[in-house]
């Protein structure tokens, strides 16, 4: 399997994603995005460490911040470890709602309600499975990954090859049905 599409996010929510402590994504959209909106793009993509605009008062357990530089890559570098797969994707309208999730992820309920609340209320939890590369992939970064966009497509292609499931089928099973459970209650 090759994947050329990488979806960017901070960089602390990565470690989260990483060690199965959160299997959501919390998106709104970059200002970079043509509509605005987030919308997913494939149902792989590469998972894009970065560290622009993390900040510890967005984080309610503020040591993924240090979690998050385990992604660190060389000037000038990218590292890929992990890839995500879509398994189902919730555009949710209802900030209670949101607020049913925030013991399954990182992020501070202020940065959630500045999200929810940003151009139109609203946003996209999407609920990936996280899968680990036995060894990082490392390319280039260029000018063209850089803004503030959610999605980059890659140069080329990146071949996937020797993943495993950060979560057992089990575990992540549990997470799905609870997930589902709380969005549709």
């Amino acid at each position: 399997m090759n994947i050329q599409l990488a979806c960017k996010e901070w960089a602390s929510v990565c470690a989260a994603l990483a060690t199965g402590r959160q299997t959501v994504l919390l998106r709104k959209g970059g200002i970079a995005e043509p509509t605005g909106d987030f919308q997913v793009q494939s149902k792989w993509f590469w998972l894009y460490p970065t560290y622009v605009h993390q900040q510890q008062n967005q984080l309610r357990e503020t040591a993924w911040l240090e979690k998050g530089q385990v992604f660190r890559a060389p000037a000038k570098k990218i590292r890929f470890f992990h890839l995500a797969e879509v398994v189902e994707t919730f555009h949710l309208m209802n900030l209670e709602v949101l607020e049913k999730l925030e013991p399954l992820h990182v992020l501070s309920k202020e940065c959630i309600r500045a999200r929810f609340a940003y151009r139109t209320p609203g946003l996209t939890v999407i609920l990936v499975r996280m899968h680990e590369m036995q060894t990082a992939v490392e390319i280039d970064e260029t000018p063209f990954y850089s803004g503030c966009k959610s999605w980059v497509h890659l140069e080329s292609p990146l071949n996937v090859s020797k993943i495993s499931p950060v979560l057992a089928s089990e575990d992540f099973s549990r997470e799905v049905n609870n997930i589902q459970s709380l969005v549709m209650s």
